[in-house]
């Protein structure tokens, strides 16, 4: 996923920690837990403690949400 350029994703895929936050039902600690575990994998870093996601790798984690890491 890291190597996805800004092209290969459609602006409606991207969205931000505030809105993976609410998607999920986590905390802003929670996510930041999960991408330390490798439960979730930004797409970028969208400048000051803000990330950017791609919505399909948010829908994977939400369905592994319930499982235990």
């Amino acid at each position: 996923m890291a190597g996805m350029s800004a092209r290969m994703i459609a602006r409606e895929e991207v969205v931000t920690t505030p809105e993976v936050c609410d998607l999920l039902k986590i905390t802003r600690q929670t996510l930041y837990a999960w991408m330390q575990r490798g439960r979730i994998k930004p797409w970028m870093k969208a400048g000051g403690a803000s990330w950017l996601f791609v919505r399909s790798e948010v829908m994977k984690a939400k369905d592994l949400k319930y499982q235990r890491a």
